[in-house]
């Protein structure tokens, strides 16, 4: 027993203070805001899910962390799909929640429209169809927002209970470093088979990543509308595909990265019945934040390192004294520190091994610097 025990401890774990946050092939339910100090390191299949904040019917799942250092890699997910904007449900509330809700279906039938982020809802079949909610938000801007909720179906009262949107995921800091893993935040699926007139699909939630440095490979991020439901009479309206953003000022280099916001299709209705429609696809942003224009080198606030590639000593020279260094590898690990005291120094990086490093000052003003070392 004894060994068991010491094998189910270390095969998983999570350490977390003001200063980082290390999920070790575990999973962990997060919601709010959350700043780290130093660094975010989730790894090795690890799991985050976005928790809805309160639970209540209008609550919304969102999640924003910063740190100077986040590392994401070893097929490890983010997961906040169906976490926004509640779906319509009962004859108190019909209507999806949030800025763009699905509309319910009409007091004498048709199924509830789906919810809105990226683009439009799509309408609900029968006679009486609910609308879709319309798209809301910047494609282009720094902020990032939930999907709305899929209407209700409803034939005199509600049958059928709209599909919730995806949540608001955000993450910041100077170099953001993905691989081989998963982010998604997809609207819920409207209701099928409960009754004659079936639900909208929620609308796929919001994802930004924004850094000075953002570097992605072999990632997917998701952010889709939930399919209408089927039903008897009207099909629900599919929800609309949501938003992500990327955003650097420094440098990107996103190979294989796969970006899915398709709005969900519609629902299944009677043939002979007006049909429902898909939700409109969403927006996909990659680029620097609105009034950024100058993206050289010779920007003030920077760590330069000369040479670069470099085998052992660097030079090391900023504009803010005094500041510390830290000094990690691709997979996040701190490799060295040092303080700077002048703004010019000489850094001796005997003993490392080749590959690619990066520097990054505890002052977040500072934009980190990427270095090859070719020992």
């Amino acid at each position: 027993m004894t060994i068991l025990l010491y094998m189910f401890l270390i095969l998983g774990y999570i350490y977390e203070d003001s200063d980082s946050l290390l999920v070790d092939n575990d999973s962990l339910t997060i919601c709010g805001n959350h700043v780290y100090a130093l660094k975010i390191n989730i790894r090795n299949n690890s799991q985050l899910f976005v928790r809805n904040a309160t639970g209540a019917p209008d609550s919304t799942g969102w999640l924003s962390l910063h740190a100077p250092l986040i590392v994401i890699g070893d097929s490890s997910t983010i997961d906040g799909s169906e976490k926004g904007y509640k779906g319509g449900y009962l004859n108190s509330h019909p209507w999806g929640y949030g800025p763009g809700g699905g509309n319910a279906g009409g007091v004498s039938g048709g199924a509830g429209g789906g919810g809105a982020y990226g683009g439009n809802g799509g309408s609900g079949g029968d006679l009486y169809g609910g609308a879709g909610g319309a798209a809301y938000g910047d494609p282009a801007d720094t902020s990032i927002q939930m999907g709305s909720g899929g209407g209700a179906g409803r034939l005199s009262v509600v049958i059928s209970s709209g599909g919730s949107g995806g949540a608001s995921l955000s993450m910041s800091g100077n170099l953001i470093n993905v691989n081989s893993s998963t982010f998604r935040v997809n609207g819920q699926n409207g209701e099928t088979g409960v009754g004659l007139e079936a639900s909208g699909g929620g609308a796929g939630g919001g994802i930004m990543i924004w850094a000075d440095t953002v570097l992605m490979s072999d990632v997917t991020i998701e952010a889709v509308g939930g399919n209408g439901g089927d039903a008897a009479f009207g099909g629900g309206g599919g929800g609309s595909g949501g938003r992500i953003k990327i955003l650097f000022s420094s440098q990107l280099d996103t190979s294989d990265v796969t970006y899915t916001a398709e709005g969900g299709p519609g629902g299944i209705g009677d043939p002979g019945l007006p049909s429902s429609s898909a939700g409109d696809t969403g927006t996909i942003y990659i680029g620097v934040p609105p009034g950024i224009t100058d993206l050289t080198n010779e920007m003030l606030n920077v760590i330069r390192v000369q040479p670069n590639p470099a085998r052992c000593m660097v030079n090391i020279t900023t504009e803010i004294i005094p500041v510390q260094i830290r000094m990690y590898d691709i997979a996040g690990r701190l490799i060295k520190s040092f303080r700077l005291l002048n703004h010019r120094e000489t850094a001796d990086l005997r003993g490392l091994e080749r590959g690619i490093y990066f520097m990054i000052a505890e002052n977040h003003e500072l934009k980190p610097c990427k270095i090859v070392l070719i020992n």
